[in-house]
């Protein structure tokens, strides 16, 4: 039985229980080794002399050590220590998409897209090398306060060619409210199964429900198996018809009507959103087929002879088109993609006679956000017209190096992330050589490549004087004013807030994104950043203009304003090179006019202060 304070194979420190499932517990636990917060999953008691429960664990085990991806929950390390099998995991904070879903119901479309996307590209990287997951629910993904969604507990995947039966008497492996019909029927899971529990998890984000419900599993699993879902339309009439025929086919019964990858899914979620009256995921009414038994049996007849002859139409005419080729002899030579962006591609493909398509899109460090990395038929291969070109496109680069934070203070070290797609996570205490106050070790190390958006974890000399715990303000939306309350009264002394208008769907003056993560304690110095989304700036305006010296290297220049309450708002910001002089020119805009003290940073520290008056124009 592991208890807190246990001390698991001489290095993970067991903090606290949080978490529980059907084959194991998950703990918050400290390596004191790479001094960094983790999850440790560990195999339930009752377990251990189950050999079924055993492989199950030693599966997942095996799968998240094959799988490094930025919406998959990273795995560190397997082990055992005595009669305790564990997995270490990278410790995420967050809500679980269930939780979101129970608070708020309903969840926007662009939201459900933005999250079942994330999802989707996590499955795919899982497909790509033979895993499938065979539990996707929203139970097993988690919200990071920035919105990021990771997909964790592969405890039943196994490897796309092994046998996968799934349903045996009224014994489900896989929740049965997602599902696929041929997991509840005892076939092989596939990738596509996958995409039918996606399409489920989607249609819960949409409708606030799930499509099926009953008195005991086998009743919700023969719903999977018996019956259509309900359009979310017809649940949700505030959604696209053409999301709705997403979810729709991704949720088909026949496997062979559903998307066969997940990089196909995200292309058609991301397509709806743009063409929202778009049929291009319709699928056509089924014909009733309930007919007298005579019926069936000229109806089968009739569709033999059509087959047959369907079959002598179709030889006749490839025939003929081999002949018409030998006639014609036309041919068209495969160009170069490697290297052009999508669209000088697709002019190009047009132009010689060939068809293009995508089939995936990946990250790479070479080729630039929609340049090809890959394409077949390779150049100089000799094709039809109308042949297609098959390309992958790069997504760019997705990691981020982790700055080196030894020696700062936390509020330096927020200052030296900004910029980079990087937060600061974790901000624990202990002993060290270092001056109070300061970083003595991190989390990634400096100099390590990790995925942007992730957090860095910091240990700082010394005992946290005056500290506060930053609290979450965008898990749960909180509009600006309650937001501003919140850390006032929790003892942050300086506040900035950045106006912004997001990609995505969102509540005017709500906060979209914060700093520190949420949940981590800080000294009470330290400036707390919220992102707000807004749209109208005002109607008060000022010209500012004025010449800054960069020295030594490039700086990031904020201009501000004090609002009453003390709290900052972000005016203008830019990043300006090394130069003597450097000018900075913009029109700053308020909802109130009048006087205003504005003030200027460079580099994250005060540069110099005045007066500004805002007038209507």
């Amino acid at each position: 039985m592991v208890s807190e304070g246990q001390l698991i194979s001489g290095r993970y420190r067991i903090k606290s229980l949080i978490g529980t499932g059907g084959m194991a517990n998950v703990y918050k636990a400290y390596d004191e080794e790479r001094h960094r917060t983790v999850a440790l999953k560990v195999l339930k008691d009752e377990h251990r002399d189950d050999m079924e429960f055993v492989r199950r664990f030693e599966r997942e085990a095996q799968a998240v050590l094959m799988l490094s991806h930025e919406n998959i929950v990273r795995s560190y390390d397997v082990g055992e220590d005595g009669d305790c099998s564990y997995i270490v995991l990278e410790y995420v904070e967050g809500k679980t998409l269930k939780e979101i879903i129970r608070e708020e119901g309903q969840l926007q479309p662009r939201a459900a897209v933005n999250y079942a996307c994330q999802i989707l590209d996590a499955l795919s990287h899982a497909h790509e090398r033979g895993i499938i997951h065979r539990d996707v629910k929203p139970q097993n993904v988690i919200i990071t306060p920035r919105g990021k969604a990771k997909l964790t507990d592969f405890g039943i995947a196994r490897d796309a060619a092994a046998t996968t039966r799934t349903f045996a008497g009224t014994n489900v492996i896989g929740s049965v409210h997602y599902i696929s019909p041929e997991q509840a029927r005892g076939d092989n899971a596939t990738a596509g199964s996958d995409i039918y529990s996606c399409g489920i998890m989607v249609f819960e984000m949409l409708t606030g429900n799930v499509p099926f419900s009953g008195d005991n599993s086998v009743t919700v699993a023969l719903k999977h198996l018996q019956e259509d879902i309900q359009p979310p339309i017809q649940v949700n009439p505030k959604i696209s018809r053409a999301l709705s025929d997403v979810v729709v086919k991704a949720s088909a019964k026949n496997l062979n009507m559903r998307y066969y990858t997940a990089r196909q899914m995200k292309s058609d979620l991301q397509r709806a959103l743009r063409e929202p009256h778009g049929k291009f995921a319709r699928i056509s009414p089924k014909k009733n087929t309930q007919k007298k038994s005579s019926a069936r049996s000229i109806g089968n007849i009739a569709l033999s002879l059509v087959v047959v002859l369907g079959l002598f139409t179709a030889l006749f005419f490839i025939a003929r088109a081999m002949r018409d080729d030998e006639l014609t002899g036309d041919e068209y030579v495969v160009p170069t993609l490697v290297g052009k962006p999508i669209g000088e591609a697709e002019a190009l493909v047009q132009l010689r006679g060939f068809a293009l398509a995508v089939t995936e899109y990946r990250s790479s460090d070479e080729y630039e956000d929609g340049e090809i990395i890959f394409q077949t038929p390779n150049v100089g291969t000799k094709g039809q017209e109308g042949d297609v070109i098959s390309v992958i496109v790069s997504s760019g680069n997705d990691t981020e190096t982790v700055p080196s934070l030894i020696g700062m203070t936390v509020e330096e070290a927020l200052t030296a992330i900004h910029g980079l797609d990087l937060e600061i996570g974790a901000v624990e205490y202990g002993p060290s050589d270092m001056p109070a106050g300061q970083i003595y070790q991190q989390d990634p190390l400096p100099e390590e490549d990790t995925f942007a958006g992730d957090t860095i974890n910091v240990y700082v000399s010394g005992t946290a004087s005056v500290s506060v715990e930053m609290p979450s303000l965008v898990s749960t939306p909180t509009q600006l004013d309650a937001a501003l309350e919140i850390l006032l009264d929790a003892g942050f002394s300086h506040i900035i807030v950045h106006p912004e208008v997001p990609d995505i769907l969102a509540a005017e003056e709500t906060v979209l994104r914060q700093t520190p993560s949420a949940n981590i304690t800080v000294p009470s110095t330290v400036t707390a950043e919220l992102w707000v989304c807004r749209t109208q700036l005002g109607q008060y305006s000022a010209d500012m203009a004025f010449n800054i010296d960069i020295a030594d290297e490039e700086k990031t220049v904020v201009v501000t304003t004090v609002l009453e309450n003390g709290v900052e708002l972000v005016l203008y910001e830019t990043t300006l090179p090394v130069g003597s002089q450097q000018p900075v020119s913009f029109t700053a805009y308020m909802r109130t006019g009048g006087e205003h003290e504005c003030i200027v940073y460079v580099g994250g520290a005060e540069y110099r202060r005045c007066t500004v008056k805002f007038s209507v124009r």
